[in-house]
């Protein structure tokens, strides 16, 4: 028998176990997954180098400094971010947490922020990261206040407006948002903001009283494009916020997994000026503590500023190449995409005209699952909008950062899933 909570979390979907995974030569009818978030382009190198620096300490076999973030990789992460984000106020290492993941401190950024008893809840645009769903509420029983923009760019300062009524419509229902989350570069349209609307965003926190959490975790995945004006990442660390909000209401959430495809080490850590949320942040995280063998590999590798340069410089290389190929394969099939955007590992694909309407009787979110059926069918996965709490039907999170076959494959199979 299992408690009420016990009964819903067995039926959440997770990885488990080997995924028919596709390869041209030697599983051919295999899935092609255009869902997980990897730089799969540059695991090579990450590897090479992992190889090349693990003789380890005997100290990595204890307990060591604890659970949140070894002084040598805290120092290592704060110096790496101090030279890459360029913030106002130089990062101390004893302003970075670590867990075993941004996944993680996603749930603990809800928990010491929210009492859900007292009905708080966090506040979110849209469209947006879809498994904040999860992060956020599955073990919290946060509420989550998704806030449409209609016709207005989520990216100026004029999406400000709509945040400002969501949150007092929420009010009036007796919900106390008590923090607004961001990602940026944003997930999954692949855009920056600028950092106009950043200052209107710290106003409207300021005045609401309210945390800032902005997902930063793709912030070196920006490149650079030559046919149209390439979007700069801007931190909210970046932006010089006196007299405007109290840097306490401030945090900045960054890991290994994106920028460095480094996923497997499972390393995230959360960067804030407050002491008390980082103390309790830190003593939610022994629950979830990263491995000193994955922190040592991090420190050594965040250390290596020489060798981080050139990795990311062909990183973004490879990026902005598979891009370009993606979006070359999607006009070929006559598949309509976000054309903004120049950060990220994925595109944002509108099938909104293939919509099979006649199936689920006019129903756009319906259709949007039937759809998704057919990939399935055609041994493709692909996120659909409904999940990224998109406003309109037949949107879905194409992940670009697949070997050149895979991704010719994928696109192959899901424009004959259209006919």
């Amino acid at each position: 028998m299992l408690s009420s909570r016990g009964a819903q979390w067995a039926k959440v979907e997770y990885l488990h176990g080997k995924v028919n995974v596709y390869n041209p030569i030697d599983n051919p009818d295999g899935i092609v997954s255009f869902i997980n978030a990897e730089n799969v382009f540059m695991h090579d190198d990450l590897a090479q180098f992992i190889n090349t620096h693990n003789l380890f300490d005997k100290q990595c076999c204890a307990y060591g400094e604890g659970y949140t973030g070894t002084l040598r990789l805290r120092t290592a992460m704060a110096k790496h971010l101090n030279a890459q984000f360029r913030p106002v106020q130089a990062i101390d290492p004893e302003e970075v947490t670590f867990a075993a993941g941004v996944t993680d401190l996603n749930e603990v950024c809800a928990m010491v922020t929210c009492d859900p008893e007292r009905h708080d809840s966090i506040m979110l645009g849209m469209p947006i990261y879809g498994p904040f769903a999860k992060d956020l509420v599955m073990r919290t029983g946060v509420k989550l206040e998704y806030v449409a923009v209609g016709d207005t760019d989520q990216f100026s300062p004029a999406c400000v407006a709509a945040y400002e009524a969501g949150f007092e419509a929420a009010k009036a229902l007796g919900v106390d948002i008590r923090a607004l989350i961001i990602c940026n570069p944003h997930n999954p349209l692949g855009k920056c903001y600028p950092p106009e609307t950043l200052v209107a965003l710290l106003r409207l926190c300021a005045a609401k009283g309210i945390h800032l959490i902005s997902d930063e975790i793709y912030a070196l995945s920006v490149y650079n494009r030559d046919d149209r004006p390439a979007e700069e990442f801007t931190s909210i660390r970046s932006i010089d916020s006196s007299g405007i909000i109290d840097p306490r209401q401030v945090h900045v959430l960054y890991g290994m997994s994106k920028d460095y495809g480094a996923a497997g080490l499972r390393l995230g850590c959360v960067i804030s000026q407050n002491l008390e949320f980082s103390k309790a942040t830190r003593a939610i995280c022994r629950f979830s503590s990263p491995s000193q063998f994955s922190m040592d590999l991090a420190a050594k590798f965040l250390e290596d500023r020489a060798f981080v340069t050139q990795f990311l410089q062909k990183s973004r290389h490879r990026l902005l190449q598979a891009r370009l190929l993606a979006e070359n394969l999607l006009t070929q099939a006559e598949i309509d995409f976000h054309q903004n955007g120049n950060a990220g590992l994925f595109i944002w694909v509108d099938l909104a005209a293939y919509l099979p309407l006649e199936e689920a009787s006019g129903d756009g979110w319906a259709t949007e699952r039937a759809l998704c059926k057919r990939f399935e069918r055609a041994g493709v996965l692909i996120d659909a909008g409904e999940g990224y709490h998109t406003p309109y039907p037949g949107r879905f999170r194409l992940m670009f950062c697949v070997e050149e076959r895979t991704l010719r494959e994928g696109i192959r199979r899901s424009a004959l899933s259209l006919v």
